[in-house]
């Protein structure tokens, strides 16, 4: 089948969809007493914090509904934004306090205290922003990596002579990750919305975060629409995509070393030269600017080093915590 998109689709609205798909859970744990206090209290916070952001859901945001509706998470764009502005303020004013006590002592402590409460409310807010796109990605990582088991075992549905939509059904009832919780939102919005299943499989392909997997659904929304093999494209599909993880596989080795070079030849070097020039600079009596030499020194060591690590650390994990086995 080609990749076009099957007729008669509907845009869906993901803010509605939202409130609408449940999110099945294969895992039915029993959480203890302190976890559903702890729920209790951190959606009493929420509320407190849409109290300030009620106001912008008066007007749409389609961007932010889009991407809170791809990472799953049961919340409106207004009160996602008033909760990384209030989490921001609050946690800003702890560190502001905490600097009056600690820095109160040195010779310029405005600099160090005003530097680090705007570091804490930037880092905070900008915080926000990356868990979500890290919820969209490890998502679609998901998706990705138990694909080509997903349309293996959906090969052997289809052999055994079960449609399109009982292959949906089965594999949403099964253990494959996000993959299965996509197809659940299928399931549901077919037996419990009544739509067909084309409309409903139109709302995964322009809501799912991942390309490969939204190729799949955009091929069985035509097959079920139109009729075809599915047998055999379900076969082809799941043999290119296990050649495609292999090739993922391979580019993740060779893509270490890349990055143990760059670490040592760009943060490595940075640091001991910018450290051996602060040193001379105090040392010759060389003007720095704004600040003197030590205070310059004690800024580098105790704020931008930091921070630089950090930043390596969490590319690091954002390539590698969810990488290929």
């Amino acid at each position: 089948m080609n990749g076009s998109e099957p007729q008669n689709e509907s845009q869906q609205d993901p803010q509605h969809d939202s409130q609408l798909d449940p999110q099945p859970d294969t895992n039915q744990n029993v959480h203890p007493a302190g976890s559903s206090r702890l729920d209790r209290y951190v959606e009493r916070y929420k509320m407190f914090c849409y109290h300030f952001g009620k106001y912008i859901d008066r007007s749409p945001q389609d961007e932010v509904t889009r991407l809170l509706y791809q990472a799953d998470l049961e919340m409106t764009p207004g009160m996602f934004i008033s909760l990384a502005g209030v989490t921001a303020a609050i946690v800003a004013g702890a560190v502001f306090i905490v600097s009056i006590i600690l820095f109160r002592t040195l010779p310029s402590p405005f600099i160090y205290i005003t530097g680090l409460t705007l570091l804490t409310f930037v880092s905070v807010i900008g915080g926000f922003p990356f868990i979500l796109y890290n919820k969209i990605s490890a998502k679609k990582m998901d998706i990705e990596q138990e694909l080509p088991y997903a349309l293996g075992y959906m090969t052997i549905l289809a052999s055994a002579g079960s449609s399109p939509l009982d292959v949906i059904r089965r594999l949403a009832i099964e253990d494959y990750g996000h993959i299965s919780k996509e197809f659940g939102k299928v399931i549901y919005r077919v037996d419990l919305l009544g739509e067909d299943g084309v409309s409903a499989m139109n709302n995964l392909i322009h809501n799912t975060p991942s390309e490969i997997f939204r190729g799949v659904c955009i091929d069985l929304a035509n097959i079920m629409h139109a009729g075809g093999g599915l047998k055999s494209y379900l076969e082809m599909k799941s043999r290119d995509l296990m050649t495609l993880r292999r090739l993922v596989q391979k580019e993740f080795v060779d893509s270490l070393s890349v990055y143990g070079e760059g670490y040592l030849g760009g943060v490595v070097m940075s640091v001991v030269l910018a450290v051996l020039s602060i040193v001379v600079c105090g040392a010759l009596g060389i003007d720095l600017g704004i600040l003197a030499p030590r205070d310059l020194f004690n800024v580098f060591i105790y704020f931008v080093l930091p921070f630089i690590n950090i930043i390596f650390l969490v590319m690091l994990w954002m390539k590698y915590s969810r990488s290929p086995e």
